[in-house]
């Protein structure tokens, strides 16, 4: 793995283009599941302005927050090595 982190131990944000992908997904899946963005965040637990902020593309969306959501919908977040 190469890359200069930050003294936080990060590599830096996610670009826009992958919290769009990530936006994207989440609002076309639960629109298939006919799920509103209350119910969803009724059922993964989160609240309806995490839903909305995680639509929107939010660079600080929460992955603890995240993981529960995906489930719901059967999604799955991968990480692979960046090329």
């Amino acid at each position: 793995m190469s890359g200069k982190f930050s003294r936080s131990g990060t590599a830096g944000e996610a670009s826009s283009e992958e919290l769009s992908a990530i936006a994207s997904a989440v609002r076309a899946a639960r629109r298939q599941h006919h799920l509103t963005q209350a119910q969803l965040a009724g059922l993964s637990g989160t609240g309806l302005r995490f839903i909305s902020e995680l639509e929107r593309g939010k660079p600080s969306i929460s992955l603890h927050k995240l993981l529960p959501v995906l489930a719901v919908l059967g999604l799955q977040l991968r990480v692979v090595e960046a090329s």
